[in-house]
């Protein structure tokens, strides 16, 4: 078999996957940015890494290399989302689309867990004591007492409730069907209909969930006038979850009382966005991912899916285009 590598984050650890994928069962083929991508000959699969940048504009080669291949049977996507992806599917029933979903779980549950504890620490406003060299007390808070809500229950939930069992704290689940069984330290689990009913009083809401129709803008003025005035509102998934105006209206109001936000509407996040000078509001640019085991990880697993693949196993993490996830 044959597989096309395009983009170029995280640089992928060839040699990893060409040792736990023996070169005779497949040949890997880098394609440089701006490739003739019909002239590499036919192809099997392709690993889609993140895709390069120009200027700050990513420049995906995906949709020519499907225009241009529709031999293509199989497309593996580093990204745990596919929502910016599904479109490309709709319409090639006959390609598998998989993703990386759990990839990054770990650095992400970490973020949100540092982001937690700067909440609870108030870390920004001892930085401010520290500038104007004022030495006073301020009150600070314990996560064990945090009653919090993860809206999602993938990879990355879990990891989260991994590392917020220890400290204590009472955590509910969202997800689109909740007679499933609920997931090891989560103590109540609502359907997606019910966000609101589940954020009644919560200190803390927890965006892991992946972008569909169903949930583009989900997080609206009834949900955030739920929260308490002391809570916190951390988005670690995608920008369009929130309706950002619904949240400036809801920080004004102290409902959440601070936002941490990882993802947006519009990336990069412009320089006009009332979102960067709000009070409360905190962003970091789509970074709580990062980890120097990104390509390890991104490598093991497409290493693990092209073995399945040539053994003829069902592959890990298939995605659903038309569901979006």
């Amino acid at each position: 078999m044959r597989c096309l590598v395009l983009g170029q984050l995280p640089a992928p650890d060839l040699d990893l996957v060409r040792r736990l994928v023996p070169g005779d069962g497949a040949e890997i083929v880098v394609a440089p940015r701006n490739t003739d991508l019909a002239m590499l000959g036919d192809f099997d699969v392709i690993w889609r890494l993140f895709p390069q940048s120009s200027s700050g504009v990513a420049q995906d080669q995906l949709p020519a290399a499907l225009e241009s291949h529709p031999e293509v049977r199989w497309v593996h996507t580093a990204s745990a989302g596919i929502d910016h992806l599904a479109p490309l599917f709709l319409d090639r029933g006959q390609i598998t689309l998989t993703h990386s979903a759990g990839v990054t779980a770990v650095p992400i549950a970490e973020f949100v867990v540092a982001r937690l504890l700067q909440h609870c620490k108030r870390l920004p406003e001892l930085e401010q004591l520290q500038n104007r060299r004022q030495f006073e007390q301020i009150s600070l808070r314990e996560l064990g007492d945090l009653s919090v809500v993860l809206f999602g229950l993938g990879a990355i939930a879990a990891e989260v409730t991994r590392r917020l069992i220890p400290f204590g704290c009472r955590i509910s689940g969202v997800r689109r069907d909740p007679s499933k069984a609920d997931p090891p330290g989560v103590a109540e689990v609502f359907a997606t209909a019910d966000l609101a009913g589940a954020c009644r009083g919560a200190d803390a809401l927890i965006l892991v969930a992946p972008l569909t129709a169903r949930t583009e803008g989900v997080i609206n003025e009834g949900v955030l006038s739920e929260l308490n005035d002391q809570s916190a509102l951390v988005n670690v998934a995608r920008g369009g979850l929130i309706d950002e105006t619904a949240l400036l209206a809801g920080i004004a109001k102290g409902r959440p009382a601070a936002a941490y936000l990882d993802a947006f509407v519009e990336e990069p996040l412009p320089a006009g966005s009332p979102l960067w000078n709000t009070p409360g509001v905190h962003i970091s640019p789509h970074l709580s991912w990062s980890s120097p085991h990104l390509a390890r990880r991104t490598s093991e697993l497409f290493a693990e899916q092209l073995h399945r693949w040539l053994a003829g196993e069902a592959l890990a993490n298939r995605a659903d285009p038309r569901a979006g996830y």
